[in-house]
């Protein structure tokens, strides 16, 4: 990929200036795709972490795979269990902000999308 950069930055040298604004364009792009496939490859390596981890602890294939894929990002699976074992006053959830909310509200809703996937079907 980086390769490719270098190719298109030395041919920029020697291309009008309004083909040069299109290369720079083309060049912003592959660096915004670039940067996008790195996000995806870290998503993909913490679910498959979490994936592990709960089937150290749970043992069920489809349940497991669902959690590790659907947690909310920030949330590991030491805290998705943390949060399904204590109430939601413990937790202080009366007090959080509004998106500290939504990411207790997604994982808890995991929990019982994956049961009925990984248990039931």
């Amino acid at each position: 990929m980086r390769v490719l950069l270098v190719l298109l930055c030395a041919s920029f040298a020697s291309t009008p200036a309004l083909a040069q604004d299109d290369l720079l364009e083309k060049i912003n792009r592959l660096e915004q795709q670039i940067q996008e496939l790195k996000v995806l490859k870290e998503q993909q390596n913490i679910s498959v972490v979490k994936t592990e981890q709960c089937m150290k602890a749970v043992g069920r294939d489809k349940f497991c795979t669902c959690v590790g894929r659907n947690l909310p990002r920030e949330i590991s699976f030491e805290q998705y269990v943390h949060t399904l074992v204590t109430s939601k006053e413990a937790l202080g959830y009366a007090g959080m902000a509004q998106e500290q909310k939504a990411v207790i509200d997604s994982t808890l809703d995991v929990r019982e999308k994956c049961i009925e996937r990984g248990f039931f079907k």
